[in-house]
């Protein structure tokens, strides 16, 4: 039931509305940020289309999207892990109100060491009709929000609130209670209310007789507890891990030996983290490693990489299994590497926050070997091979990893607030204040707007001026170097502050709506009840140009017929019609619409 070229998952689809039902708010976290990938959401949400690559031929479709959209999104992040686009996209402004950044809590432990590491998404649906049951959704997956193409797992499970309360879902509640209450304005109860979740009845995946949720959250006495429920009778123990080292140890591969006997362990990371750790460090454990000519596959075909490509391809899934007894087995699914940082040992609480899913099923099903027979073959063309251990030279330096990880922390800890003020006509001014950052010796950092490149050396106070509306926000961009070296970049997201009046939102529509040819592809957009992909690739079209969109008002245009569709059957597509009348210039608005609108106006619902 792992079979790669088999139980494939489209991200896109796990995120559109069961069929009858709409969309009320979607929470997500993820340790690492895609602006871009995130920008796909809305279009999957609001539209019912998955996406992939570039969304820059659907800029207008992306702009209603997010319009709809509105407060229903927020995704947690940690602070800093947002990835440095290669372009800035104006619409990421329209993003920032979903984004709330996450600063590492550790507890009693050390922060600056410790990682947001949870992935998932919880999805509340909500039908027309009162007499249907409010339905849910929990994604949970090992991969973050990203265009990164490695190896994942997910689970998507679909429930319905009803009866009675169910105990085993005070977990999910009170992570979410963690996660609001350390970083956001809001509280958890304000979203979603918990007496409607706690009596959600989940949907069991096939071959799993029950489920339960388990995280980090901290306990009575403030640490982080364990993300993973053993007993020490266990027969049979396979963990999937990318990364199984912390501070060049494998501490919680030691703590999880005590739970099944020696050679009944299987472990399955990279060939890197497995020499990296070495034959001596993982005696008592079958190691095997992701197929080498998976990891380098474009590479041997000579084929192009896609531009979004994060990172190669290589493993990134985790999933910890054990036979717990001659009938049954469980899994262990989610964010949890098999590192200290992550599960904790014996004598140490986790650092990270983490979340993971645990099923439990029969072992023919679900237990070590049959999934040691989907994925490794005599042949040695399975997806994972038996890993021959090699000597690697040490190049880390850990003193050098140790400074800079304490300067990152310095970064995405400080209290960073962004002032806005008028400089000239239309144009605006941004001051960056900050509590001092020590700089250590051979570092140096500089900083930026990410809307536009004006790098200034790090000062308690920062100014850039001569920006436009569309480039006011709140993310900014560090860049680190170590002896003239740039060696990390974050973007971290400021409190910002409006000291002068500005639309942001009406600035970045204007921006991309520049003539009546394309107001005018935006009405025809809205007015599909149902448009396919290719209706909003076409909204996107400008080479149209200034000619007032004449062609929508010729004696073949159905302009008027869908207008009348709208009033009579969806006079909501006429208030969404209003709402962008109103965020626009009049002066790119058609006087043609203007005219055939004094006709309609009258139908808008709220008028």
């Amino acid at each position: 039931m792992l079979a790669p070229d088999k139980n494939r998952l489209d991200y896109g689809e796990q995120l559109i509305a069961p069929e009858g039902y709409e969309l009320t708010h979607a929470i997500a976290t993820t340790y690492s940020l895609d602006l871009n990938t995130l920008l796909t959401v809305p279009i999957a949400m609001c539209f019912g289309h998955t996406l992939e690559g570039s969304v820059e031929h659907m800029r207008i479709a992306l702009l209603e999207a997010l319009g709809v959209l509105g407060d229903k999104l927020t995704v947690f992040y940690q602070q800093g892990n947002i990835k440095l686009p290669d372009k800035y996209n104006s619409l990421f402004g329209l993003l920032e109100d979903s984004l709330v950044p996450v600063v590492p809590n550790a507890g009693e432990s050390d922060s600056a060491f410790s990682s947001f590491h949870p992935k998932l998404w919880l999805l509340r649906f909500k039908s027309p009709d009162e007499n249907q049951n409010v339905k849910y959704r929990l994604i949970v997956l090992s991969r973050n929000l990203t265009f990164d193409r490695s190896w994942d797992l997910s689970a998507v499970i679909n429930g319905e609130s009803r009866g009675k309360r169910k105990p085993a879902n005070r977990p999910l509640i009170d992570f979410f209670d963690e996660i609001y209450s350390s970083s956001s304005t809001q509280s958890f109860d304000d979203v979603i209310d918990r007496e409607e979740l706690v009596r959600v009845l989940w949907q069991r995946p096939d071959n799993i007789n029950e489920l339960g949720f388990l995280s980090t959250i901290f306990d009575d006495s403030n640490k982080r507890q364990h993300p993973i429920r053993l007993e020490h009778s266990n027969q049979t123990m396979l963990a999937v891990s990318p990364f199984i080292r912390g501070g060049g140890k494998v501490g919680a591969l030691d703590w999880l030996s005590a739970f099944a006997p020696d050679l009944q362990r299987y472990l399955f990371s990279r060939k890197e983290e497995l020499d990296m750790a070495g034959e001596k460090a993982l005696d008592g454990w079958h190691c095997y490693a992701l197929n080498e000519h998976l990891v380098d596959a474009e590479e041997n075909e000579e084929m192009d990489q896609s531009p979004f490509v994060e990172n190669d391809l290589n493993l990134h899934a985790k999933l910890l299994v054990v036979d717990e007894t001659d009938s049954t087995s469980s899994w262990h699914l989610g964010s949890a590497n098999t590192t200290q940082a992550a599960m904790g040992d014996a004598f140490h609480s986790p650092r990270n926050s983490e979340f993971m899913l645990r099923l439990t099923g029969s072992k023919e099903k679900i237990g070590v070997h049959s999934l040691i027979e989907q994925w490794v073959n005599e042949h040695g063309t399975g997806l994972f091979t038996k890993h021959e251990f090699s000597e690697l030279e040490q190049t880390e330096d850990e003193s050098s990893d140790r400074t800079l990880r304490l300067l990152e922390f310095s970064l995405i800890k400080a209290d960073w607030k962004l002032e806005v003020d008028t400089s000239d006509d239309d144009e605006y001014q941004l001051t960056l204040n900050g509590t001092q950052v020590d700089i250590p010796p051979s570092f140096e950092v500089k900083v930026s707007i990410l809307s536009a490149s004006q790098p200034r050396t790090l000062a308690r106070e920062i100014i850039w001026d001569s920006l436009k509306p569309s480039q006011i926000s709140a993310l900014i961009h560090f860049e680190i170097s170590e002896n003239d070296t740039v060696v990390k970049n974050l973007v971290v997201q400021a409190e910002i502050t409006l000291n002068c009046k500005l639309d942001r939102g009406k600035a970045i529509t204007n921006e991309l709506l520049e003539n009546g040819s394309q107001f005018m592809s935006y009405i025809a957009m809205l007015l599909h009840i149902d448009p396919s992909k290719q209706d909003l690739m076409n909204s996107a079209r400008k080479e149209l140009g200034e000619g007032a969109g004449s062609m929508f008002f010729s004696k073949d245009s159905v302009i008027y017929e869908k207008l009348m569709r709208a009033a009579a059957l969806s006079p909501e597509l006429l208030e969404r019609i209003d709402r962008l009348q109103a965020q626009v210039d009049e002066k790119i608005i058609p006087d043609e619409f203007k005219l055939l609108w004094d006709v309609f106006s009258s139908f808008v619902p709220s008028k």
